[in-house]
Parts: C-alpha cells; structure tokens; sequence
C-alpha cells in the first residue's frame, strides 16, 4: 500500500503491523496480509468504516407561532453509514409517530435522515424545549442534540376575581380584572 496515511508500526518474523491515520470511507474494504512461504500463506480480514453523522439541525421554526396554527419541525443530518437513528423529545419527554425519511447521500456510502414533527401548537407549549437526538454506533454513546425552544402566542383568557363570595350591604369588596395571554 502506497499511502502517507500508512504507517509501518512492527516488522519482525512473527508480526508485521500497519496503522492508519486519517481514516476515510475509502479505506474500507478486505486487507490481507501475504507470508512468503512454500506454499504462501494468507490471512484476511475485512475493514468497516463508520460515517460519523453531522451534527443536526432542526428547521421550519419561525417565532412566534400562534396557538392553534400546524407546527413542521424538520431535523436533518448527513453523512452516517450505516443510517443514524434520530429521535424528537419535547421537555425531555419522547415523541412517538414522527416521519423518518433516510436517503442516500451523493458519494453512494453514507446517509442523510431526516424526521418531521407535525402537531398544532398549543399555550402548553409556550417555552417548552424541542429536541431532536441523533444516536449512532460512531458516537460511542454520546448522542449529538439540536435544541428549539418553542414562543407560542394565545389569546387571554380573562376572569374577574371577588375579595369576598358572598357580600353584606355595606360592606367593600375588591373585583379583580385577571388577564393571562401572550403576548401580555
């Protein structure tokens, strides 16, 4: 192998090694090593290279989003092999029944995944954090993680508050005019 990435480690009678540095898709593929012998001797083995998924991103937000309105939230990542696997949680809480659309990326060896989430935005969710999680065999347990916290507007509600339920003549009561909307 003719390749500056490819170091002789160890050459001795019982052992030769080779290490590879910048590992790239490429490298992928049977390696086998020759003993000179009569007859030869041959070992193989066979190479996988992981696609390390980019980190995602999470589109479609425009804030704020008025209550009642049909919220779309895409997020996407590129560049795993085999496909990452991608998960949405809202408030730490996970959401089930999204879209998954995996589609091969142009060099024909690694993946871009994207998932939707698709609901009608509620005063509820004022605040709440949405997050979409990529998990992936290259990532060794560490999951990558885009965040958006969601701005919801509502219309108020309004109530009036009494000082006292059941009133005396003469006596004085306080009305209060209570008002909960966004924005105030």
């Amino acid at each position: 192998l003719r390749d500056n990435r490819i170091e002789l480690v160890r050459a001795s009678w019982h052992e030769l090694s080779i290490s590879v540095s910048d590992v790239s898709l490429s490298d992928e593929g049977q390696y086998t090593c020759s003993l000179f012998t009569m007859p030869v001797k041959t070992s193989k083995a066979f190479l996988t290279v992981l696609g390390v998924p980019e980190k995602p991103q999470i589109t479609g937000f425009t804030s704020p989003v008025m209550e009642g309105e049909r919220m779309q939230l895409t997020c996407k990542t590129s560049g795993s092999k085999p496909a990452a696997d991608i998960r949405w949680f809202k408030n730490d809480k996970e959401v089930k029944d999204v879209k998954y659309i995996k589609e091969e990326d142009a060099n024909r060896k690694t993946f871009t995944v994207s998932s939707t989430l698709d609901f009608l935005a509620d005063r509820s969710d004022d605040g709440a954090v949405v997050s979409c999680r990529v998990d992936h065999e290259s990532l060794n347990s560490t999951p990558q993680i885009a965040m958006q916290v969601l701005e919801i507007h509502y219309t108020p509600l309004v109530k009036i508050i009494s000082s006292n339920s059941w009133p005396e003549e003469g006596q004085s009561i306080i009305l209060t005019c209570e008002s909960k909307g966004k924005p105030v």
